[in-house]
């Protein structure tokens, strides 16, 4: 089941790069050639160039020649763009009939407030660094499904849960991963997220950002408030075109458009989408049961104005729900599992240069989020709302040293009430069950000032602390954070991070403690690492980390109430090995070793945590067969996820089920996880207009992967339940309106 809204704004934004073909009985159009070039006249490959308030542009090939067709006329600016480059904005005058040809000359852009450097295990994109993840990267990859989330496990250290989009990190859980979009937090930025045998997929759209920055570890002071990893996104200023794009596939519809007005100071964009999955679930033969039918539906957009020479104002809103209903198998009930969620996010945010040198963002956001589900006779109706205002700012105190500073409030409240099994082993819609009704709310201050010290040519880094206070529980914490870099050569670099990161439990966790005494989770981290890279084009990274958790959630052994007491560690090391061959080739290789244990009680011995894949290898590549014609393909496989099976089980009379006799925690692990992935775009005209065809075959060996174990009512056979993720064909066309 696939959804592919965010390849509307993706596919439209390729067509911005291609030039229109048009009937020859039409207005001949003009021609506009050139060169784009940079220091000492040296071709820059890849630079956009679209004029300005409208759709036609292109793109510069390897040796910086581009070419593209249009029918406007008159005086009109050509704007330039291209990684590691100061946009630029040429004017020009097109006359009809008259071919014009230009040369450009683009400068290095100068950072002074936000210098780029190689960061512990990081992966980033945007015109402020070396790209590692690009937008089109994401949407080429195959099984990746134009999202976001899917493409960071073809990485290493990340793995999917449950095959959707939601990842783990380097052993840690799901909920230790934050994402930040314009210094917001987005907690629910998934559909069909927690749904039983149901892959979740990202709202975010890729080809809406500027800049796309994965941590996997050693993050500076400026993220608080999570344990492993951040993924931090920032979205565009202003458009820089206009024009509206339509998508058609096979499961959803789609459409998108941007626009901007002739002053270049005013833009905005949107996007909708919906599910129709009665096609996609006939042709791929679905052996899944479902009432009601998996749907989605997604609207949001942007709109900015450039209030000042280097100011902008940006708001931003999104708008997501889902709804399905799924059979599902459990030893004392068969039915199905209904799931159905709401989520809505805005944000505001300002971004200033108080002074030439300095930089000052502020933002404030908030988000509703309502979950309901179902099954047997458990039934919950869960809502969750944050608001956030924070703060930055940057300065450069000499040439060679910056400091930033920030500071963050973020309200969070928890609701939730529905009734649960008053014995967890009996699910039957006429087994007893006891209600509940809980509503917890907190808010959390944080503060953070750093240093980022070029200390010569060849050793940079940052040193940093922030702190925390936590309503709720009364808890304050100081976490000091440290990373550096040396230079060794041209293209090589060591790199090393440590730190202390805590994270406060949620407020589900803090209903289930006694009088809110949870302490913050705890992890310190330690980072060593090798990088090669040479021009993102050849990259060779070798990492290894070790992080000690304390203080996490644990059950009683004696009760039902949460304490503090786990503790545990994630070791291992991570291989990146990525090939570029422009124009045509472009793929990577990535392996992950993790051992990753916890203790669940104060007194339980260490024990396979949830995510504790031993060895996680993927394998990515994508082909130009031409220009209009790219084929890719990605082959994964990984280590079964632990779980804990079940040995026997003792009748109770009483409920008339039987209660299951568990195995020592995750002492079990699933069969090894494999899978490969293909897909193909094509680009043509469409009645004149720029079009793009799509395939992609997930699991196309359909290898029977597995989603999780069930039993029979006495628990005396163990049923494998596979994945819906089997072999999937998916088709469609986008178009340019």
């Amino acid at each position: 089941m696939k959804i592919f809204t965010s390849l509307v704004l993706i596919l439209f934004a390729i067509g911005t790069s291609y030039a229109q073909t048009k009937d020859s009985t039409e207005i001949k159009p003009v021609k506009i050639s050139g060169f784009v070039k940079g220091e000492k006249s040296k071709p820059i490959e890849g630079a956009n160039l679209v004029i300005q308030g409208t759709i036609d542009g292109g793109t510069t090939d390897s040796t910086g020649y581009f070419e593209f067709e249009t029918e406007k006329t008159g005086k009109r600016n050509l704007i330039i763009t291209a990684i590691d480059f100061s946009e630029k904005k040429e004017p020009i005058e097109i006359s009809a009939g008259k071919d014009l040809k230009i040369n450009i000359s683009l400068m290095k852009t100068v950072y002074v407030t936000d210098e780029i450097i190689v960061t512990a295990s990081s992966f980033t994109s945007g015109e402020n660094s070396k790209v590692t993840l690009t937008p089109l990267e994401i949407m080429r990859i195959p099984g990746a499904d134009a999202d976001l989330y899917r493409a960071i496990t073809t990485f290493p250290g990340s793995n999917q849960v449950d095959e959707g989009s939601r990842i783990a990190v380097r052993g840690g859980e799901p909920s230790e991963v934050l994402t930040i979009l314009d210094q917001a937090s987005l907690y629910n930025p998934f559909i069909f997220d927690g749904d039983n045998n149901t892959s979740s997929y990202s709202t975010v759209n890729p080809w809406g950002l500027k800049g796309i920055n994965f941590s996997s570890g050693g993050f500076p002071a400026k993220f608080g408030n999570v344990l492993s990893a951040v993924l931090d996104l920032q979205t565009y200023d202003i458009p820089k075109t206009k024009g509206m794009f339509a998508i058609l596939g096979l499961a959803n519809a789609g459409l998108s458009g941007v626009w901007v007005n002739k002053a270049g100071d005013f833009g905005g964009t949107f996007t909708a989408g919906q599910t129709f999955l009665k096609p996609f679930l006939l042709i791929n033969h679905s052996d899944a049961e479902y009432s009601p039918e998996p749907t989605a539906t997604s609207l949001g957009g942007t709109l900015s104005y450039k209030i000042t020479k280097t100011g902008f104002l940006k708001f931003y809103a999104d708008y997501n729900s889902d709804n399905i209903g799924i059979k599902s198998l459990s030893p004392t009930y068969d039915g199905f599992f209904t799931g159905k969620s709401k989520n809505f996010f805005t944000n505001l945010a300002l971004s200033v240069a108080p002074t030439s040198v300095s930089l000052l963002n502020l933002s404030v956001s908030s988000s509703l989020n309502n979950r309901k589900f179902g099954f047997g006779n458990m039934n919950g109706n869960n809502d969750n709302t944050y608001a956030k205002v924070r703060g930055d700012f940057s300065l450069p105190l000499t040439g060679t040293i910056d400091f930033g500073t920030g500071a963050e409030y973020e309200y969070s409240r928890y609701k939730s009430d529905g009734t649960y099994p008053m014995y967890f082993y009996n699910l039957a819609l006429n087994a007893p069950v006891f209600s509940y009704n809980a509503d917890k709310n907190t808010g959390r201050f944080g503060a953070y000032a750093e240093t980022r010290i070029r200390a010569t040519d060849f050793l940079y880094f940052i040193a940093g602390v922030r702190g925390d206070y936590h309503t709720l529980s009364q808890n304050f914490n100081a976490d000091p954070r440290f990373s550096a870099v040396l230079k060794i050569s041209k293209h090589s670099f060591i790199k090393g991070a440590t730190g202390i990161y805590n994270q406060y439990p949620t407020l589900s966790d803090y209903i289930m403690s006694f009088n809110n005494s949870l302490k913050p989770q705890q992890a310190i981290q330690y980072i060593l690492g090798y990088e090669y890279n040479r021009d993102n084009d050849f990259i060779l990274r070798i990492e290894s980390y070790y992080k000690d958790y304390s203080n996490l959630v644990s059950q009683s052994e004696y009760g039902f109430l949460y304490g503090s007491d786990g503790k545990g560690f994630a070791r291992g090391a991570d291989v990146f090995f990525k090939v570029r061959l422009k124009p045509k080739f472009n793929g990577w290789i990535s392996y992950s070793y993790t051992d990753s244990k916890r203790r669940q009680t104060a007194t339980s011995p260490l024990q396979s945590a949830n995510y504790d894949i031993t060895h996680n290898l993927s394998v990515v590549g994508t082909y130009n067969l031409t220009d209009y014609i790219t084929f890719g393909m990605t082959y994964h496989v990984s280590t079964g996820k632990p779980y804990t099976p079940i040995s026997g089980s003792i009748f109770d009379s009483a409920q008339s089920a039987y209660i299951p006799m568990m195995e020592p925690f995750n002492s079990g692990r699933f069969p090894t996880y494999t899978r490969v992935d293909v897909n193909a775009q094509y680009i043509f005209s469409f009645f004149g207009k720029f079009a793009v065809a799509f395939l992609a075959l997930n699991n196309i060996l359909d290898n029977k992967n597995l989603y999780s174990y069930t039993y029979n009512a006495d628990y005396s056979e163990k049923i494998a339940v596979r994945s819906n993720n089997n072999r999937i064909i998916y088709f469609g066309i986008g178009f340019q309106l």
